[in-house]
């Protein structure tokens, strides 16, 4: 192989996995480092011959690894990668229920690495994250699974409650992080991922899982669909099924087995206590007002969007096709008006930030506390030093670490 001074030789089964992982060719991984560049500083040839025996400036490592964020060692280290398999999920499923862009691939593969780094913080401290929750199949009616698992979640919410972990849910922000704080029990790991506000190519997924208990759910603008969408993936978690979804409350019509039973078991799980009396409700039409006012209070008595709850009577045959359109038309026009409002207030804060020299901080999203006890004492048994720390709990260098873990 010919090294140049000042030039580094790829490692080629790097480079490959990585265009095996994004589903890239040759070409579309040159077009894709360059992004927003005129000149370009590698050609298809040249990558061809840094694959086979050449090798690479450094100015072009630091341009793939912009574009991939590894560090500029794992390209050109030689140590094998683990079995594709085992590190990604795209190595072990071909089609997802969401379309995945480059940008949606790496946050995807960001959590698989962290998956990774979990189960090595454990090994570290001898603990093995044990099930805690049965598994079902689809062979098990998602009603009476949603029914079991709640009647567990409402146990372990009352022993939360009085031991003071938490309080008592009174808003929808607080009923999702006391619903991760309850999974937490149940070893489950669960993120919340925030896209930054004024980013124009936006994440296509709503909710993944990743075998064995990860799960991530996007934070959205309308909170009661993030709910619906973590339970969606907790009953992906009971089924052992993983998948990248793009979830919809209001979705009906998916002929996919398994999307059709994790809907039906999120939904009875958030309908909860109401379940039999929304079961025996008659078929909607003009004559109830389409149960309006029975709607409004389940509503307001779980965690359901309106949409979910008229999508739940379609399914079920419980409202025509038109009545239905014609809900659903009248609720995203509800929706997109408080969705245009609620824009506009934080559109108002920023600038008044900016006008007073506020400093403007993006919202936190809410993680898992498993994780963040195994990062603690992994950091107090020497296992990790401060500075991974910091990185894992995101917490700033101005921050005295011993106020933040104590």
């Amino acid at each position: 192989m010919n090294k140049k001074p000042g030039s580094f030789l790829l490692n080629p089964n790097r480079i490959q996995y990585l265009l095996d992982l994004y589903d890239l060719g040759h070409k579309d991984f040159i077009k894709l480092i360059h992004q927003k560049r005129k000149r370009k500083l590698l050609t298809v040839a040249q990558l061809n011959y840094a694959l086979d025996k050449g090798s690479v400036d450094i100015s072009v490592l630091k341009l793939i690894d912009k574009t991939f964020r590894k560090g500029l060692t794992w390209y050109i280290s030689k140590r094998d990668l683990p079995d594709p398999k085992k590190s990604s999920i795209f190595f072990r499923k071909n089609t997802f229920n969401s379309k995945l862009d480059f940008e949606s691939k790496k946050v995807v593969n960001k959590y698989e690495e962290l998956k990774i780094e979990i189960q090595t913080l454990c090994k570290f401290i001898n603990f093995t994250p044990k099930q805690m929750i049965k598994s079902y199949s689809l062979k098990d009616n998602p009603k009476q699974v949603a029914h079991e698992v709640r009647t567990l979640y409402n146990e372990i919410e009352q022993k939360l409650i009085k031991e003071n972990v938490i309080s008592p849910s009174k808003t929808e922000r607080e009923f999702l992080k006391n619903s991760i704080r309850i999974l937490d029990e149940l070893n489950i790991f669960t993120f919340e991922f925030i896209e930054a506000w004024n980013k124009i190519n936006k994440v296509s997924f709503n909710g993944i899982f990743i075998f064995p208990s990860i799960i991530v759910i996007k934070r959205q603008k309308f909170l009661r669909r993030e709910i619906f969408t973590l339970f969606h993936e907790l009953a992906h978690y009971l089924l052992k099924f993983e998948e990248i979804d793009d979830v919809y409350d209001n979705e009906y019509n998916n002929k996919n087995a398994i999307e059709k039973w994790c809907h039906e078991f999120s939904f009875y799980f958030l309908v909860d206590s109401l379940r039999q009396e929304f079961v025996n409700l008659s078929k909607a039409n003009s004559n109830n007002n389409f149960h309006k006012d029975i709607i409004y209070r389940f509503y307001k008595n779980t965690y359901l969007s309106y949409s979910a709850f008229y999508t739940r009577l379609r399914i079920e045959n419980k409202i025509s096709q038109t009545d239905y359109d014609s809900r659903i038309e009248e609720i995203k026009s509800i929706l997109e008006k408080l969705r245009h409002e609620e824009e506009q207030k934080r559109k108002l804060e920023r600038e008044i930030a900016k006008e007073q020299r506020i400093d403007f901080f993006p919202p936190k999203p809410i993680e898992s506390n498993l994780f963040k006890e195994i990062v603690k004492i992994n950091y107090f048994e020497g296992n990790i030093n401060e500075s991974r720390l910091r990185d894992y709990l995101h917490i700033s260098d101005s921050k005295n670490i011993n106020e933040v873990i104590y």
